[in-house]
């Protein structure tokens, strides 16, 4: 098997990370990777915020819970109420990916959530292939739909990722692939 394909199959996400830092030259492959992501029109829609900054992280994760808390879906508001769940799970890095709201280069907003996720996948990856944990933490676009969380003038945050190294292989959630998933035609 090439090791594209190892990488993917093999990648899951971690929701405990080590103490560790991550070299800023990891960081910005792993930049690098999402800017490589493709996109409509070729409009790079997405701009990338990285935290590094303990207190910054664990600042962010209160507001996360507090939005959280308000959000009136009892499963989310019962993780928010939480004291010891973290959205960001300890972990060292966390990027924030922003998308334009309507796309400079089409005038539209219709590709910003595809090529920002495209982005996210590119970065899960990479992480993947350079030993690093990594988790795609989908609810921010809901969570910070009022609080800017630092986005640039024109964005609006949509996705984070937590990145470090794993605490153990009990850190990795284990993959199922619901069956019936595909049809063939």
């Amino acid at each position: 098997m090439n090791e594209v394909l190892k990488t993917i199959l093999e990648r899951r996400s971690v929701r405990r990370y080590a103490d560790r830092p991550v070299s800023r030259e990891d960081i910005e492959m792993v930049l690098r990777a999402a800017l490589h992501a493709p996109t409509g029109g070729d409009a790079e829609p997405w701009h990338f915020g990285v935290l590094t900054d303990r207190r910054e992280i664990e600042d962010l994760d209160e507001r996360a819970r507090a939005a959280m808390r308000e959000s009136g879906i009892e499963r989310i508001v019962a993780m928010g109420a939480n004291p010891n769940y973290r959205i960001f799970f300890g972990a060292p890095v966390v990027v924030m990916v922003y998308g334009e709201r309507v796309l400079r280069r089409t005038g539209t907003h219709l590709s910003a959530l595809a090529d920002c996720s495209a982005a996210i996948q590119n970065m899960l990856l990479a992480a993947a292939s350079l030993g690093l944990g990594s988790c795609w933490i989908g609810l921010i676009r809901y969570l910070f739909a009022t609080d800017r969380c630092r986005a640039p003038e024109g964005f609006d945050p949509l996705y984070a990722m937590t990145l470090g190294y794993a605490a153990g292989p009990d850190a990795v959630r284990p993959r199922s692939c619901r069956e019936g998933t595909v049809t063939w035609f």
